[in-house]
């Protein structure tokens, strides 16, 4: 499956950088409203998406946008 672009996933992640804590997660709510918020962890990132995109299936690529390296997270 191909994935569509950053614009058009809801879930975005920004690319990875090791020598920082956290990644950049933008969520679109299904009402539109789009949350920033910074995720440090896989836990946190799927908290994130519980939260503001309920029932979002974070291994599909239509849903979930990753920069690169999917599930890499520096862990300083």
């Amino acid at each position: 499956m191909t994935s569509p672009g950053p614009a058009l996933a809801p879930v975005h992640i920004s690319a990875f950088r090791p020598d920082e804590r956290h990644r950049q997660v933008r969520v679109m709510r299904h009402d539109g409203v789009v949350i920033p918020e910074p995720c440090a962890s896989q836990e946190q990132f799927e908290a994130l998406v519980e939260q503001h995109r309920p029932g979002t299936d974070l291994s599909d690529p239509l849903q979930v946008y990753w920069e690169d390296q999917p599930g890499v997270w520096s862990g300083l």
